[in-house]
């Protein structure tokens, strides 16, 4: 088994010294996709892919860059609207939870009440 690579993130210092290639920005892009041992770093990932697409508009990298992108996209997509839905179910269980607070309230005071008429 062999040790997690280092990544080295594409504006702090690229893989090569000078301008990277298509191909190092391509293998940059995926490496920050992880593995096993690292989780995806989808924001430095599109950041590569996208240099990639506007600096080599010709490279044989960049269709499998664009549908990097756009799966990149989908899987944000994906995690926004699942954030949303579980954020609208807890508002809604928030919501249930205030009116059964104030259902216990109004039957602890109508308790009271009858506790009091009653000695």
């Amino acid at each position: 088994m062999r040790p997690p690579e280092k990544r080295i993130p594409y504006p702090e210092g690229p893989i090569v010294s000078g301008t990277p290639t298509d191909e190092d920005l391509f293998l940059l892009g995926t490496s920050y996709l992880g593995n096993k041992a690292l989780t995806p770093d989808y924001f430095n990932a599109r950041v590569a892919f996208e240099k990639l697409v506007k600096t080599y508009p010709e490279s044989r990298w960049r269709p499998p860059s664009q549908q990097l992108i756009r799966l990149i996209d989908e899987i944000q997509t994906c995690k926004t609207t699942s954030s949303n839905k579980e954020m609208l179910k807890i508002l809604k269980e928030n919501e249930k939870l205030k009116k059964d607070l104030e259902r216990l309230k109004r039957l602890e005071i109508e308790s009271e009440k009858q506790a009091k008429t009653l000695k």
